[in-house]
C-alpha cells in the first residue's frame, strides 16, 4: 500500500520538456524555429522555458524565455530594462560598429536565496542573433537585486533599423542547467549606420503549455551542428531536454564553409558533366528533383548573393 502511494505521488508531480526543430538541417540565413510542450504528470502546464542555442564553437547564440501562458508566480523579477549609455542614461538608437550599453534591473522574489544571473540578447532589423551580453550575482536575498549596465558590442555589416534586444533573468545559463526565474522583457530600439534590413524579427509565442522562438542564422553561421538547449522548472521540479541541427552553406561544393571561385568552378564542370551524361555533384541540385538546369543555377546565383551581402 506505500508503495503503491508514492508511485502514484511520484506520477503527479512529473515534469516533462519537449522539443523539436521544424527542419534537421538549415542553410545559413534560414529562419530556425523551436517549438515543444512543458508537460507535468502528461498534461500542458504554464511555465516559464529557458532556451539557449550554442554553435559548433561553443559560441552562445540565443538566450531567450518564453513562457508557456501567463506566469503569476515567477522566483525572480526584471523591474527594468533599456538601452543606455555608460553611466545608464536612456538612449533610443546605436551606431553599427560600435558598444551598446544596456541597463536591466532585477530582483529575487522568492522566499529564498538565488543566484541571479541577467542576460541580452540582441537581434538585428532581419531577425539575426548578433550579440549578446551578462552579469551574474551570487546568493541575492529574498527582496534583494541589482542594476547593471552591460556592454554589448554591435557587429557592423548587421541589418539595420527596427531592432530588439530581450532582457532575461536565469540561475544559470540553459546550456548549463539553469532555468527561467522572469518573464523577459524586450527593448525596442534604432540600428544606425548601416544598410537597413528585411523587417524580419525574431519572434516567439507559447500558450496552453506549448511555445516556440524563432531566429534568422547569419548569412556566415558557424558550418557545423548547433545545440539547443531547454531548460524549466515547476512546482519544485526541474527539467530540461536538448536538439541540435546541421548549419549548412549552399552550393559549398568543397565544404569549406566559404562561397567563392572554387565552388562556382566546381559547378560550371558539374553543369557540363550533366548535360555530358556523365556523374555530376548532387549539392547543387537545390530543388533535389534529381536535375541540374536553369533553376539550380538561379538557386546557386541565391545563395552567392545572400553570402555576399552585407547583412
Amino acid at each position: 500500500m506505500i508503495l503503491s502511494t508514492l508511485l502514484t505521488v511520484n506520477a503527479q508531480t512529473s515534469i516533462e520538456l519537449t522539443i523539436s526543430t521544424a527542419q534537421q538541417s538549415y542553410n545559413r540565413g534560414d529562419v530556425v524555429t523551436v517549438s515543444g510542450k512543458l508537460l507535468s504528470a502528461n498534461q500542458t502546464v504554464t511555465g516559464l522555458i529557458g532556451i539557449a542555442v550554442v554553435n559548433t564553437q561553443g559560441e552562445k547564440l540565443v538566450i531567450r524565455t518564453v513562457a508557456t501562458g501567463t506566469i503569476t508566480n515567477p522566483k525572480g523579477a526584471i523591474t527594468s530594462a533599456y538601452l543606455s549609455d555608460q553611466t545608464g542614461d536612456e538612449l533610443t538608437s546605436v551606431i553599427a560598429g560600435e558598444s551598446a550599453y544596456f541597463t536591466i534591473s532585477v530582483t529575487n522574489t522568492d522566499s529564498i536565496p538565488r543566484d541571479l544571473l541577467a542576460a541580452i540578447n540582441v537581434y538585428d532589423n532581419n531577425g539575426v542573433p548578433i550579440s549578446s551580453g551578462s552579469i551574474k550575482h551570487i546568493a541575492i536575498a529574498s527582496g534583494d537585486g541589482f542594476t547593471a549596465t552591460l556592454p554589448v558590442k554591435i557587429p557592423s555589416g548587421v541589418a539595420g533599423g527596427s531592432a530588439y534586444a530581450y532582457a532575461g533573468l536565469y540561475s544559470e545559463w540553459p546550456n548549463q542547467g539553469g532555468y527561467p526565474l522572469a518573464p523577459e522583457v524586450s527593448i525596442p530600439f534604432t540600428l544606425t549606420g548601416t544598410t537597413i534590413g528585411s523587417n524580419q524579427l525574431s519572434t516567439s509565442s507559447g500558450n496552453q503549455g506549448t511555445y516556440e522562438l524563432s531566429f534568422k542564422l547569419p548569412n556566415k553561421a558557424t558550418i557545423g551542428q548547433d545545440t539547443i538547449y531547454v531548460t524549466s522548472r515547476f512546482n519544485g521540479l526541474s527539467t530540461s531536454n536538448m536538439a541540435s541541427f546541421t548549419v549548412k552553406q549552399p552550393g559549398d561544393a568543397n565544404e569549406d564553409g566559404v562561397l567563392d571561385f572554387n565552388d562556382l568552378v566546381l559547378f560550371a564542370n558539374s553543369w557540363i558533366a550533366y548535360y555530358e551524361d556523365r556523374p555530376w555533384n548532387q549539392i547543387f541540385d537545390f530543388n533535389k528533383d534529381s536535375k541540374l538546369d536553369f533553376n539550380d543555377l538561379v538557386e546557386f546565383a541565391n545563395a552567392w548573393i545572400i553570402y555576399y551581402s552585407e547583412v
